[in-house]
Order: C-alpha cells, then sequence, then structure tokens
C-alpha cells in the first residue's frame, strides 16, 4: 500500500511540483502584467457604512525608489459589487512627522477599482488616505468617506522579494530533494 508520503516523494511528482511552483513564481510575480486586473482586489478590507474598501498594494511591501509600485483599491458596495462613477481623492504622509508627501486631487473613475502609481522616495511607515465621493449616495456625494491604511517602504537591498526567494531559494532547494529522493529510490532497487 502507498502512502500520501510516497506519493508526494515520487520523483514524477516531485518534478511536477518543481514546475507548478516555477510556473506560479513566474506568473505571478510578472512585472510586465502588474498593471492588468480582472475582478476585485484582494488585500486589507475595512467597512465604512455600507461600504468595503479594500486596499491591496503591489507589491506588498513596496520598496524606497521604486517606480513600479502601485496602490490598487477597490471600493464594494453590501452586495459585494463594484460602485460605478465614484470621485477618489489620495493623500499619502510620513507617519513620523504627519507631513503630506503626496495629494492626488480628486478624479473621476467610471469604476471602483482604481490604482495609484506611486514611488516612496525614503524607507519608512507611511500613512495612506483614500477619500471618495460616491454619487447618488445621500451621505457620502457632498461629504467624502475617508479611510486610511498603513504602509511600510523598506530598502529593496534589505528585503528578498518573493519572485527571487521562489527562484533562488525554493525551487532549487525542491530539486535537490528531488534529486536525492530519486537517488534513493534507485539504489533500494538495485
Amino acid at each position: 500500500m502507498i502512502t500520501a508520503l510516497q506519493w508526494i516523494f515520487d520523483s514524477k511528482h516531485i518534478a511536477l511540483l518543481v514546475l507548478f511552483l516555477f510556473l506560479f513564481s513566474t506568473v505571478y510575480n510578472s512585472r510586465e502584467n502588474s498593471h492588468l486586473v480582472s475582478g476585485h482586489f484582494f488585500g486589507t478590507a475595512k467597512k465604512i457604512g455600507d461600504y468595503q474598501i479594500v486596499f491591496a498594494p503591489y507589491p506588498t511591501l513596496p520598496f524606497a525608489g521604486d517606480n513600479s509600485t502601485i496602490l490598487n483599491f477597490s471600493i464594494l458596495d453590501k452586495d459585494n459589487q463594484n460602485v460605478n462613477n465614484i470621485f477618489a481623492s489620495l493623500i499619502i504622509k510620513n507617519k513620523i512627522n504627519n507631513s503630506v508627501v503626496q495629494n492626488i486631487p480628486f478624479k473621476f473613475y467610471e469604476f471602483s477599482d482604481i490604482s495609484f502609481p506611486f514611488t516612496f522616495k525614503k524607507t519608512g511607515d507611511y500613512l495612506v488616505t483614500l477619500l471618495i465621493k460616491i454619487n447618488g449616495d445621500p451621505m457620502y456625494s457632498e461629504n467624502p468617506v475617508s479611510i486610511d491604511f498603513d504602509i511600510s517602504a523598506t530598502d529593496a537591498n534589505q528585503a528578498i522579494p518573493t519572485n527571487e526567494l521562489i527562484a533562488y531559494y525554493l525551487l532549487p532547494a525542491l530539486a535537490v530533494i528531488a534529486i536525492i529522493v530519486a537517488y534513493l529510490r534507485r539504489k533500494n532497487k538495485i
């Protein structure tokens, strides 16, 4: 009788697992496709009244000086549907001295899955405030919803991005394990 561990450590299955992890890491972490979005963002969610605001920065841990950072937001109604025809503004503050780093004025958005490209110039902790005016809402059409999210920017030289972690450490480790398991299986058959 074959156990689950024997099945997993079968050399064919390890090769498939390594291939799957490699494909996942290249597709998931592809920066060329980071601007493409289908569906809602998944990230930190906060509720205000009948609305839920989701904050999903990309990358999750932005690097100071990296111009590929995108601050993604999704504004959903009580039925988890996009809220259409909104005006949104974004304020980014340094948490240490409460100084405004960036103030993006109100702009009309047809759909509520919105993204703001931003480059953090320095490492540190920041407060991201999203202001939203929702057309047709008696309370929030004139007085904007204000919601705060925390984010930290780190030094790219001190952190290992997920794609590099998988490509340089996890995949080679799995390949070594697969080789060892295949060797041991072959040695026991002789």
